[in-house]
């Protein structure tokens, strides 16, 4: 469920910012200038859940993106046994020891 939108003139930011302040504890405020929706408010709770929200989408797009490209890989049969890829993992490593 979408939280309810109320909707203020840009001078009550003026005249009543205790008021709007406390609106947006409760749902985003929209601002309007010259009858237009220009600006909304949201408490800092809400815009920081908001970022927590979008970082963790973040997150996930780029998981998804290597498992995406994993898959194509296989599809397209590039592969490596486990086995080889340690070998020249352990290849490398003892070429760089003193």
């Amino acid at each position: 469920m979408s939280p309810t939108i109320s909707i203020r003139p840009s001078k009550d930011i003026r005249t009543n910012y205790a008021q709007i302040s406390a609106l947006t504890r409760e749902n985003p405020v929209a601002i309007t200038v010259n009858g237009k929706e220009d600006t909304v408010l949201l408490s800092h709770e809400d815009f920081q859940e908001q970022l927590h929200y979008i970082n963790e989408l973040e997150a996930k797009v780029a998981v998804y993106s290597h498992l995406a490209q994993a898959m194509d890989d296989i599809k397209l049969g590039r592969v490596q046994s486990a086995d080889a890829v340690f070998a020249d993992i352990l290849g490398e490593l003892e070429s760089l020891e003193l």
